[in-house]
């Protein structure tokens, strides 16, 4: 295959992966990582200059052929392409599985964060955006709703792009062996575990967001809360890495704990932080 028809084929891929993460609810989520693999796959096989004429093709489709195209023109280069590049540049340098994923995720949630911090100072109202997508939900709960998104429109941002980078390292790992490319796949999932020592930051976390919450600074309690609902989302994950551990072989019984950890996310919270201290997978692996 010539390489101008390798970079259409990865443009479109990259482009179709990008737009159904976006018209697919709830598991676009799914999708959109892919279009970052797309990226990095021809970055790996085909070299930099490839990879930036793909980006630039891709970039100039969603912005002529897409509505709204230069706000999701600009989502595509703010997530898909930022994730790319710090993919690509960690697994040229032979970083580690969870060091190639903790940088990206930190580099992108940080440059997310202060683009949504600058429209925020320019005057842009979050809220305008929330209220159009709680359209279609009673005004009464849309106005809760628009309040909590727009109050934790930081947080939020963070935890999207953790499991955005997370998924695309996954999905990339997978498919890597196809591409002649020698990628480590991450630990299952009953394996994952936070370090012992970030503990402290669920608790000075917590302690802030108490004291804040009664305060009279909006902008401490606003900072707090986001910092504690990424702090939270981390343990929620480290529940779920339990419940898969001590259920593995039971896949019902696996589906129950995750719909009781969804529909009360504050059990999966509890066990990811009781962890700490009780190390379940140690004593569950004893015979």
């Amino acid at each position: 295959m010539s390489a101008i028809k390798k970079v259409l084929l990865f443009a479109s891929f990259s482009f179709l992966f990008f737009m159904s993460g976006f018209a697919i609810p709830f598991i676009g989520i799914f999708f959109l990582p892919l279009s970052s693999v797309s990226l990095v796959i021809l970055f790996l096989k085909s070299g930099v200059l490839s990879g930036l004429i793909c980006i630039i093709i891709t970039t100039a489709a969603i912005y002529k052929f897409i509505p709204h195209g230069i706000v999701l023109s600009f989502a595509f280069l703010l997530f898909v392409v930022l994730n790319s590049l710090f993919l690509y540049s960690g697994i040229k340098r032979k970083k580690s599985c969870w060091r190639l994923i903790a940088d990206s995720s930190i580099s992108v949630s940080f440059v997310s964060v202060a683009v949504i911090l600058s429209f925020v100072l320019y005057g842009f109202q979050l809220s305008w955006i929330n209220s159009r997508i709680a359209a279609g939900i009673p005004k009464n709960i849309a106005a809760t709703f628009t309040e909590i998104i727009t109050r934790n429109i930081y947080s939020i941002t963070v935890i999207f792009v953790v499991i955005m980078v997370t998924l695309s390292y996954i999905f990339l790992s997978a498919v890597s062996s196809r591409f002649n490319l020698n990628l480590k796949k991450l630990q299952p999932l009953e394996k994952w575990r936070l370090p012992e020592e970030f503990v402290f930051a669920f608790i000075f976390s917590l302690l802030f967001y108490i004291v804040f919450k009664d305060g009279k600074s909006a902008v401490l309690f606003q900072i707090s809360e986001n910092i504690l609902n990424l702090i939270f989302f981390l343990y929620f994950v480290g529940g779920l890495s339990i419940g898969k551990f001590f259920f593995s072989k039971s896949k019902a019984m696996l589906v129950l704990s995750y719909i009781v950890f969804i529909l009360y996310s504050p059990s999966a919270v509890f066990l990811g932080v009781s962890d700490v201290w009780f190390d379940f997978r140690k004593k569950g692996s004893v015979k």
